[in-house]
């Protein structure tokens, strides 16, 4: 129990640091944003590599872990692809369409009904 709650602490930071970048999104310079990234992007274990070129069931399994919470760290992990796609211009439509797909299929596999999500993938479409 008390490992499952410091993955959601865990996870719950990671949300926080995606708001952050969010609210930052035109102010903040883009080495610091990147900076925010790569740090995500290393607790997760990932790379914009891995998420461009990975399937969705493959990026959920490396993802779950011993708590299955694979889709919370995808929705994670596809937010940061957003901001990403944010800093480089020239492939922001290319990352974006990922980040979408990834949260369609977060949507359409996920328990948990989410305007936010649902928000996200309209603006991305």
């Amino acid at each position: 129990m008390l490992k499952r709650d410091l993955i959601l602490i865990f996870i719950e930071e990671m949300g926080k640091m995606i708001a952050q970048l969010v609210a930052d999104r035109n102010t903040a310079p883009p080495a610091q944003k990147l900076q925010v990234i790569q740090v995500i992007y290393g607790e997760l274990k990932i790379d914009n590599s891995f998420l461009m070129t990975t399937s969705l069931e493959d990026i959920r399994h490396f993802l779950e872990g011993e708590d299955q919470a694979g889709l919370q760290r995808m929705e994670i992990a596809a937010k940061t692809l957003i901001e990403e796609g944010y800093l480089y211009p020239e492939k922001q439509r290319e990352i974006h369409q990922r980040a979408k797909e990834i949260l369609e299929y977060i949507q359409k596999n996920d328990t948990t009904f989410s305007f936010e999500r649902i928000t996200l993938i309209e603006e991305l479409s």
